[in-house]
């Protein structure tokens, strides 16, 4: 019956209007301040979810599911890992051998330096990178000859950004650790002129990679029958956690091995983001909530005669709390319901019909991408009623203990 008293009274309180006209305006503001901040966390988590998936649809075709890199040192020997062992793993759709290095890429007295990566034949079905060729087709090797796919930034300094440019020599030099003089630097490299046959684009921090033949990198590096990297991908059905402990078993303790979000740190520079922004705006919600504060604060000036009726018929100063806390309660939760419901709202009408346009010809995507999570609005609505129903608790327990109601009776 307690219960339902307090309830009732707190409603009565929200419902009608105040002594004072500025106290329902004032209150009106209130749940409006309170309900902006509910809405931009909804719709600032959901923007980082869809470029984190945007990221993640991106870099897809060049980053492999799993990832086997030599504890130490940069390469190692192609017969210290059993391939057909690792061939019989269980969810493993296949795997590539890559060799990667840094080289000076040269054409018509044009040069840039360029990370040179040596791939087996079927890499492109480990990890779908011609998906994304702009010119020419991606292709390493063709019959018993070498051939190099460059990025477009390679291109662009080499000034082969053209379909035309398909077919042109690119001439590759690597320092010959075999012959390498300090004294007589002559003759301390070594040249491979290869054929450009494809040009792709990812983004910028893998826009100076070149693509060729997992052989013609281990002659252009001095590393015959070494590798510095086995790049896996993975079966849809497949555990990611149970084909990692299984290749790491497999590998030993001489090799790591990553998965994509590990290899990659723009995976945990995203996630470290969002949950950055995530703190900082609990901490406008919290200054927003106090705006409650000076609400109730003048509800319960406004009610001293209430207070005092209350008192007289045998009310006890718990119940007179419980009835201003119910209402700053009650005021929050309509606050809470309508940021949700905007938030919700907003974030569902960009999802669906990508309302923000991006002007650029550079993405796979033409509208601001974002990905409502039900575990963001959970996460949200927790942190909110945990903020606002502190304050709301500590504002009314202090304001009645300083208000000396007890001289209106």
């Amino acid at each position: 019956m307690r219960q339902r008293l307090k309830y009732w009274i707190a409603a009565r309180y929200v419902r009608s209007p105040k002594s004072h006209s500025v106290i329902n305006i004032i209150s009106g503001v209130s749940v409006v301040a309170m309900a902006v901040p509910v809405a931009a966390i909804i719709l600032l988590l959901s923007i980082f979810n869809g470029l984190e998936r945007m990221t993640s649809d991106l870099y897809r075709a060049v980053d492999a599911d799993l990832k086997v890199i030599p504890a130490s040192g940069t390469t190692f020997l192609v017969e210290s890992i059993d391939t057909a062992a690792l061939r019989g793993v269980e969810g493993i759709a296949g795997f590539s051998l890559q060799l990667e290095q840094s080289a000076l890429a040269e054409y018509e007295g044009r040069q840039t330096i360029a990370t040179v990566k040596g791939v087996e034949r079927h890499f492109k079905d480990v990890i779908p990178i011609a998906d994304r060729v702009l010119a020419g087709s991606f292709t390493t090797e063709f019959d018993d000859n070498d051939c190099l796919v460059a990025a477009h930034g390679v291109a662009q300094e080499l000034r082969l950004m053209t379909r035309t440019s398909v077919g042109k020599q690119i001439s590759l030099y690597a320092i010959n650790r075999k012959r390498i003089s300090t004294l007589v630097p002559i003759g301390g490299y070594t040249r491979r002129d290869l054929p450009m046959v494809g040009i792709y684009s990812i983004d910028q921090d893998n826009s100076a990679d070149i693509y060729t033949s997992l052989r013609c990198a281990q002659g252009l590096f001095n590393y015959p029958n070494r590798a510095s990297s086995i790049e896996i991908s993975l079966l849809s059905t497949a555990s990611l956690s149970g084909v990692k402990r299984a290749v790491e078993q497999l590998c030993g303790e001489g090799f790591k091995v990553q998965t994509r979000y590990q290899s990659n740190s723009i995976y945990r520079l995203m996630a470290l983001e969002k949950w950055g922004v995530f703190i900082i705006a609990m901490v406008v919600m919290a200054v927003a909530s106090l705006s409650i504060v000076g609400t109730l604060v003048m509800v319960i000036i406004d009610k001293r005669d209430d207070i005092a009726t209350l008192r007289t018929l045998g009310a006890k100063q718990s119940l007179t709390r419980s009835i201003f806390i119910s209402e700053g309660r009650l005021m929050a939760l309509i606050s809470l319901a309508i940021g949700v419901v905007l938030g919700v709202g907003l974030t569902l009408v960009q999802q669906i019909f990508g309302v923000v346009r991006l002007n650029t010809a550079t993405l796979m995507i033409d509208a601001y991408p974002v990905e409502l999570q039900p575990l963001d609005v959970a996460l949200t609505i927790i942190s909110y009623l945990a903020i606002a129903l502190l304050i709301i608790s500590g504002t009314v327990r202090q304001t009645l203990k300083s208000t000396t109601y007890e001289k209106v009776v």
